[in-house]
């Protein structure tokens, strides 16, 4: 999930920060409709959405969100692709909305607007409202900003990364139960490669398909590594300096010799493994826990015939222990430009929507429609009652859901999900670097370097290098400007987090 944004010029960034810090602090309420304090509050939004068409002026979801919350809502629609250039054009314009959906926080130019006091600091306001002061403290703490929470995440569930197998591919490759363990799962691939599960009497399934940014299925933490960065005697690690890191390498060194990873993963893109998993290649795939839904899960039967897909449990590490990434628990936020919103009464009417946004009601709204027009519930099973009317006037709209939660379609698979997230919560493990912003310099030598840590996996893993190589590769990391990154992640890490 790409978060990136694009920059502006450094000039523009002026500009508009210039120009937001100096904006008029009038108590007048433009925002209102009216007088009369009953008339619906106007709110100007932009978010996002991805589908064929942007949704309609007359969405019915859209129109049942403003009766609830008493608003009239004029939310500029951008497709997802679009999304960041048309942001940049109307921050660079000033002509904001008083909802902004960011979908980088930390991009460099709303970390400097953020700074300037470009937006809101809406931390002081959330425990005034019932469902805003429920709010995650994890996942706030995790979109700050210099100590600063200056929007509404929209969630996301933290440990959320599962991995789908297929039962029918179990049964005829003679395995007899599920992996608990790192070599059980060692052994399952190796099945899923030279045991025909696929029935055709050829050699042509392997266990894992990986692209060169690896850790689809095999994450580091299954050895004992930190997830992204950790906080290690006393200092910021990235993960791939410990020695945890070269175990988790070693294993996957394994699968390449043995052919049970794809033998071109260096040069294949991401989407080799989706094309893997659909043309029935590979009998497992990590994927977020709600993609449960989607037809390349729940629905592989209907054209990979006999296909069954159910979810492995989480796995023992090499550690005792069992251990699952946990992401930051949001993607994106909603802040809120002094410019637009000018006044704090108008903030408050601002997050009092929100606050109703983020009731379970309104989050089920903005999913799956209205309940008995687009959807029916039974027994607390959700059923769709017109597939064409729910793809045209329900899923336009659900960039606006405050959260992700689970649909129950009734499926064994839907119960799977759901016990699938209740045992992962417990095994959660964060990267230390969450919430933590590094400076310009240090981002850039970051994300310049990054190719040395890349290229000497491929290595290692392909043998081209062996232990003394890679700890070669690593000093080279460290003398580019990967030394200046540990010690400015470890000064924020102490002055925010420890």
């Amino acid at each position: 999930m790409s978060n990136g944004f694009k920059r502006i010029a450094p000039a523009v960034s002026m500009l508009l920060i210039a120009a937001l810090t100096g904006c008029s602090g009038s108590n007048s309420n433009p925002s209102a409709v009216g007088t009369d304090s009953t008339a619906p509050f106007r709110i100007k939004m932009m978010s996002q959405f991805e589908t064929a068409e942007p949704p309609t002026a007359d969405n019915p979801i859209v129109k049942y969100i403003e009766q609830q919350t008493n608003t009239k809502l004029d939310i500029t629609w951008v497709l997802n692709s679009n999304y960041t250039d048309k942001l940049n054009v109307s921050m660079a314009s000033g002509d904001l909305p008083q909802a902004m959906l960011v979908v980088n926080p930390q991009d460099t130019v709303i970390v400097s607007a953020a700074q300037s006091g470009f937006f809101w600091d809406v931390e002081p306001y959330l425990k005034d409202y019932p469902n805003l002061s429920k709010l995650d403290k994890d996942t706030l703490n995790n979109t700050r900003i210099n100590g600063k929470i200056y929007g509404l995440y929209r969630g996301r569930y933290p440990e959320r990364i599962v991995m789908y197998y297929r039962k029918d591919w179990l049964d005829k490759a003679g395995v007899k139960e599920l992996p608990k363990t790192v070599d059980d799962y060692y052994n399952l691939l190796k099945a899923f490669t030279l045991n025909d599960p696929d029935g055709n009497g050829k050699k042509d399934t392997w266990g894992i398909t990986e692209n060169k940014d690896l850790g689809t299925y095999t994450f580091p933490l299954l050895f004992g590594a930190p997830y992204g960065w950790g906080y290690i005697n006393n200092q910021m690690v990235p993960d791939f300096m410990t020695k945890e890191y070269v175990d988790y390498l070693k294993f996957m060194k394994k699968l390449y010799n043995e052919k049970i990873l794809n033998q071109d993963f260096a040069t294949v893109p991401g989407a080799k493994v989706s094309e893997d998993w659909i043309n029935g290649k590979i009998g497992i795939r990590g994927n977020i826990v709600e993609a449960y839904r989607g037809e390349t899960f729940v629905g592989l039967g209907k054209t990979l015939p006999g296909a069954d897909v159910h979810f492995i449990p989480a796995l023992v590490s090499t550690t005792g222990q069992k251990r699952v990434a946990k992401g930051s628990g949001f993607l994106g936020m909603y802040m809120f430009p002094k410019s637009s919103v000018k006044t704090e009464v108008d903030l408050r009417k601002i997050l009092s929507f929100f606050d109703k946004m983020a009731d379970d009601k309104l989050v089920k709204t903005v999913l799956l429609g209205i309940d008995g027009v687009h959807y029916k519930d039974e027994n607390g099973v959700q059923k769709i009652l017109d597939d064409t009317k729910y793809n045209k006037e329900v899923v336009p709209i659900q960039h606006l859901a405050m959260r992700s939660v689970l649909i129950n379609n009734g499926t064994p698979l839907a119960k799977e999900a759901t016990d699938a997230l209740a045992e992962i919560k417990q095994y959660g493990v964060a990267d230390a670097s969450y919430g933590l912003i590094l400076s310009d310099d240090s981002k850039k030598k970051l994300s310049t370097n990054k190719k040395i840590i890349d290229d000497a996996k491929i290595k290692f893993i392909m043998g081209v290098i062996d232990e003394a190589g890679w700890g070669k590769e690593l000093e080279k990391w460290k003398q580019a400007g990967g030394a200046d990154v540990i010690k400015e992640y470890t000064e924020l890490y102490n002055k925010y987090k420890k």
